[in-house]
């Protein structure tokens, strides 16, 4: 008998007890047949929490299973001199990855600037390589433990001239007269002019709202033919798309179908 087997079997006879005795003090005629409905009761929750987490976990592995093709995809299109570091869990899903690569070959970006740093900063990077125009990355990250991973990452990969990260801590930033958290804008006061933005922080753990503030902050620094690039679509991320539309009328929303959902963003 599996572990969760025997968990489901021991709560069902803790119910049928618990509810058993209950039944005894309060009619003691029908303290057996209240006692057996309550056990089947238990158990069909249980039954039906497993088949819930069942689908869940075949959906997810049927997802995992479809980014096979982009996975191999990435490897042809973008040759490394080490293997990149797994793109699963909170890395950037291989499709996404794929759809950095196809836009830095078509947009030929001078500078991109990234929200968040790791894998993803590796494939920019790289990606800029292959493009040989002189293109380099910025990426911002509010921990200094997964700035610094990424910049050894950076080293070891040789991608030093290309690539690199600011830490930025999470400080409050007004945007139309309400408070929110966003890096620190001094990470990015000295940049100019930014051709592509890819989105991927911070991490929605830290806080709420957390990505709102920036396509505010970035968006007046993106080139004219720019893109922002919104990576990982949740329900949070949803309602801030729905705000960004609002406030921001001139810019224009592209969604893209991947694994964990990207939107692209530009000037109509």
């Amino acid at each position: 008998m599996s572990r969760h087997a025997a968990f489901v079997v021991v709560r069902a006879a803790a119910a049928t007890l618990a509810i058993g005795l209950a039944a005894q003090l309060v009619v003691p005629a029908y303290a057996v047949i209240i006692a057996v409905a309550g056990a089947v009761g238990v158990i069909a929750f249980e039954v039906t929490r497993v088949a819930v987490t069942f689908t869940r976990r075949f959906d997810e592995l049927a997802a995992d299973l479809g980014q096979t093709q982009p996975l191999l995809e990435l490897e042809r299109m973008l040759p490394t001199r080490l293997p990149l570091p797994p793109l699963q869990g909170y890395a950037i899903a291989p499709d996404a990855a794929v759809l950095l690569v196809e836009l830095i070959a078509r947009e030929k970006p001078k500078l991109v600037v990234e929200t968040g740093s790791g894998v993803s900063t590796l494939v920019i990077a790289y990606a800029l390589e292959k493009l040989g125009e002189g293109g380099r990355v910025i990426a911002l990250d509010h921990a200094p433990p997964y700035a610094a991973r990424t910049r050894a990452l950076i080293v070891e990969h040789g991608l030093e001239a290309i690539a690199t990260v600011r830490t930025a801590p999470l400080e409050p930033i007004e945007i139309q007269g309400k408070q929110y958290q966003w890096y620190a804008r001094r990470a990015v006061d000295d940049i100019e002019v930014i051709d592509l933005v890819f989105d991927d922080g911070p991490p929605r753990h830290a806080g709420p709202m957390l990505r709102y503030a920036s396509l505010h902050v970035l968006g007046p620094k993106l080139a004219p033919r720019g893109t922002f690039v919104l990576d990982v679509v949740g329900s949070e991320e949803r309602d801030v798309l729905a705000r960004w539309q609002r406030e921001l009328p001139e810019l224009e929303q592209e969604r893209v179908a991947t694994k964990k959902g990207n939107v692209l963003i530009r000037r109509r």
